[in-house]
């Protein structure tokens, strides 16, 4: 949707004082008046009171204003208030726009970044919202305790389904978040039903390994610790000795269920009660208290240090170890039933599961990607999400953090409907090939092929981006060979308007890394970014080859692009396919000698040291290579 009659109004803000220390707003105005197209302009001393507000509210009635520029400082309280206010005025949060001038030093400068932002809202298409009908219900896969706990939270507010994936089956998924279609197998007959989303709640599976404890074999005597619980036996005048640390050393799901037998053993008498550990672990809301108890109670707690060695008879078993606080080379204890801690692996239907949903695993075969965008409870498709230790072994207020915050999630479908702004990227049906390209890229599943005589091209179908899967990163619009896709907020038109008359250097940075690290840069040294000019890409994956060559050829000495870490992308592969797009751009400059112009980095929001070192040497690579030949003058 284009708005024609685009009225913007421009807020001067001296923010008390803080801009006109380094810029005379008087002469910017003077100046904006003179070149710019905009309905209404206004200075301020500060334009965030309440006076003021109501004062611009005013203002936009009477000048009849539907876009907005807020120029000053950066203060997110004064960004939620104009936001706010715009909203009550009947002006979309995505036609306002704000402008920091805190670091700013001269009128030149001011005056151009003005007329970029302004530039920007002339060429933004109005975002509207979308109202959509969606399924409240959700399924829950899982048999556990876990599965049962998620389940119980998220029914306070809307339907649940709970299967067990053994006896009733997941064998397909169709459709997308709100209005999943699930295929379910039960006794051989399969059935379809509709959910909004889906929730993995599968827990883990204990596994004995048999090499970390000496090529000790379970039997009788000898119990692994989930042979012990499920055992439940009367173990009344017997002694029990638990030995932690070996296996399962970096969860505190062991150490939990250790403690918590040991209490239940001393109440049903119990003749004696050891916990024969190297570290004991208790860092988890209420097990510091338990242990405590346990200790009332007298448990015994046993350190050994290094290896050890296990015996196990008919009558009972034995544990030798050194003790650290002792003068002895050996201690010995020996125990009617010797219970040895376990590790925990994935259960097996898990990579099934992976592979029907079409989500990712991640270390050790467990759901989810080691990576920070996804924690706690996201896959890399939209509401389908994980709760518990199906993603690696939790226990206690971690657990009953991801169930809350799955129920703030999958909430957002219990009324029936859902109302999201149009931010999917648009495809234009006569540039659409149906090429699949899009489709296949797209690491979220939000891309379907939709037919139609209304698609104005050969196949009469193009691609369509579900709105409440797509998460805007713009992958599909920089693959797209036909230039068909284009991204609200960051169209070409958009993006390519920022480089029309670029500095000495141009930065394209993910939001999610290089922008964050940027800003965190500019307090470290203030001066460097004096000759560097950042563009703001939703993800590194936006990042077209033509964006690199247009810097170039409208007068760039130089192109950095600032990228996620490997493996650490918030949409999976989008600085993948950044450094594959680097490559076809350098791979043109370099027939024409200019390949050395351009950058490729790795850094993370916090690394603002590594952002200016990173500057800094593409800073000297062009200070030795001199000033780029192939720059267009016009």
């Amino acid at each position: 949707m284009t708005i024609t009659n685009i009225r913007i109004g421009i807020y001067l803000c001296d923010c008390d004082g803080k801009v006109s220390k380094n810029v005379d707003l008087s002469k910017v105005k003077t100046a904006i008046q003179s070149q710019a197209e905009f309905e209404y302009i206004r200075e301020a001393d500060v334009v965030c009171g309440t006076a003021e507000q109501e004062k611009v509210a005013a203002e936009i009635d009477k000048y009849s204003l539907n876009r907005l520029l807020i120029v000053g400082c950066n203060d997110p309280f004064i960004t939620r208030k104009f936001v706010q206010l715009a909203e009550e005025k009947g002006i979309n949060r995505y036609s306002v726009e704000f402008l920091d001038l805190s670091a700013v030093n001269s009128v030149e400068a001011a005056v151009s970044a003005i007329n970029s932002r302004l530039g920007k809202l002339h060429l933004r298409e109005q975002i509207g919202y979308e109202e959509l009908a969606v399924t409240p219900d959700v399924l829950v896969i899982g048999s556990g305790s876990e599965a049962a706990a998620v389940a119980k939270a998220i029914s306070k507010n809307q339907p649940v389904v709970r299967i067990d994936h053994e006896t009733k089956k997941v064998v397909g998924v169709d459709g997308f978040p709100g209005n999943f279609t699930v295929r379910l197998l039960e006794n051989g007959k399969t059935s379809k039903h509709s959910f909004g989303a889906i929730v993995l709640a599968l827990g883990a599976q204990p596994q004995y390994d048999a090499a970390k404890y000496g090529g000790v074999n379970l039997d009788e005597r000898t119990l692994s610790l989930s042979q012990f619980i499920n055992a439940d036996k009367n173990y009344a005048g017997k002694k029990i000795s638990f030995v932690l640390g070996k296996a399962d050393a970096d969860s505190l799901l062991s150490f939990a269920a250790v403690l918590k037998s040991s209490l239940d053993l001393k109440g049903k008498g119990a003749s004696e009660v050891d916990v024969i550990y190297d570290d004991m672990k208790v860092c988890a809301d209420g097990l510091e208290q338990e242990y405590e108890l346990a200790r009332k109670k007298g448990v015994n707690f046993l350190k050994y240090d290094g290896e050890f060695q296990i015996n196990s008879a008919s009558d009972g078993a034995t544990f030798q170890y050194r003790e650290p606080f002792l003068p002895i080379e050996a201690t010995r204890v020996a125990a009617d039933y010797l219970v040895l801690a376990e590790d925990f692996v994935p259960v097996a239907a898990t990579q099934e599961l992976a592979e029907i949903l079409d989500i990712r695993t991640g270390p050790g075969g467990w759901f989810q990607k080691d990576n920070v965008h996804f924690l706690p409870i996201k896959s890399n498709r939209a509401y389908i999400l994980f709760v518990g230790s199906c993603h690696g072994p939790i226990h206690g207020t971690d657990l009953y953090n991801e169930i809350e915050a799955v129920v703030a999630e999958v909430s957002a479908f219990a009324k029936g409907k859902a109302q999201v702004p149009s931010l999917q990227p648009r495809v234009e049906a006569k540039k659409c090939a149906v090429c699949l390209t899009c489709y296949r890229c797209c690491p979220h599943h939000a891309i379907e092929i939709v037919h139609g005589d209304e698609y104005d091209n050969m196949y009469n179908s193009a691609a369509r981006m579900n709105p409440l899967a797509c998460q805007r990163c713009g992958i599909c619009a920089g693959e797209c060979p036909g230039k068909a896709i284009q991204l609200p907020l960051y169209s070409d038109q958009e993006v390519l308007f920022e480089v029309k008359q670029p500095a000495k250097i141009v930065a394209y940075a993910c939001e999610n890394s290089g922008f964050l690290a940027s800003e965190f840069a500019k307090t470290l040294d203030p001066q460097l970014q004096k000759a560097l000019q950042i563009v703001e890409v939703p993800c590194s994956g936006k990042i077209d080859v033509i964006y690199l060559l247009k810097a170039l050829e409208n007068g760039a000495d130089g192109v950095m692009l600032l990228v996620c870490h490997k493996e650490n992308c918030k949409y999976v592969w989008g600085n993948n396919r950044a450094e594959q797009r680097k490559e076809r751009a350098q791979a043109l400059l370099n027939q024409v000698g200019l390949g050395d112009r351009i950058e490729f980095v790795h850094v993370a929001a916090n690394q603002g040291n590594q952002f200016n070192a990173a500057v800094k040497e593409m800073a000297e690579k062009i200070r030795q290579s001199g000033t780029n030949p192939g720059k267009v003058v016009k």
